[in-house]
């Protein structure tokens, strides 16, 4: 117990202090950070580029990378409108998200969509957070079957466990050729 306890410690300080470490599996969804009038992370702008050929990114707050608590909120059905979008779309406060400004390598394993046209391009680009993917907002939960959406919860921030990405939508080609959302391999790394 004590040797998963120390393991556990020495991988978050490994997050935390930005040394390279074995990478970690993970997925990806994309977004348009450019149609967002803020982000979480206090000082960073809402735009797909973060400079120095850096892509925008946003972690799940399920996501076992996550570090400070979670953010705030719970999932209100009424929210939602029962086939797949919200119609309440204010998102809950991430006021403890850690790992803002924070960089990642990120290269592409596979399709998480099961897409059997496209392929991993074998590049690796690097991202930085500058945003939550909250499992407690709307335009999140929303989306599942179980507030009347379709998309599968691992798609949408919503599976816990999951090392879970959404980043910039400008860095889809560089990392695939496939149309849908990756699986990944994600390592810290120096921004």
């Amino acid at each position: 117990m004590l040797f998963l306890t120390l393991s556990a410690t020495v991988a978050l300080a490994v997050v935390a202090n930005i040394e390279v470490s074995d990478a970690v599996a993970g997925v990806s969804t994309f977004n348009d950070f450019g149609t967002q009038s803020t982000v979480a992370c206090a000082g960073f702008s809402p735009s797909n580029s973060q400079g120095n050929g850096i892509f925008a990114a946003a972690m799940s707050d399920l996501s076992p990378l996550w570090q400070g608590a979670r953010c705030e909120g719970t999932m209100d059905a009424s929210k939602c409108n029962g086939k797949g979008s919200c119609v309440n779309c204010v998102g809950p406060a991430c006021p403890d998200e850690e790992l803002c400004g924070t960089c990642f390598n990120v290269r592409c394993t596979g399709s998480l969509d099961g897409e059997t046209s496209g392929a991993c391009t074998g590049q690796t680009i690097k991202v930085k957070i500058v945003d939550a993917c909250p499992a407690t907002h709307p335009a999140n939960y929303c989306k599942i079957p179980e507030f009347g959406g379709t998309i599968r919860p691992i798609e949408a921030c919503e599976q816990p466990g999951v090392n879970a990405f959404d980043i910039a939508t400008t860095a889809r080609s560089a990392l695939s050729t496939f149309q849908g959302n990756l699986d990944i391999d994600i390592e810290p790394t120096s921004c």
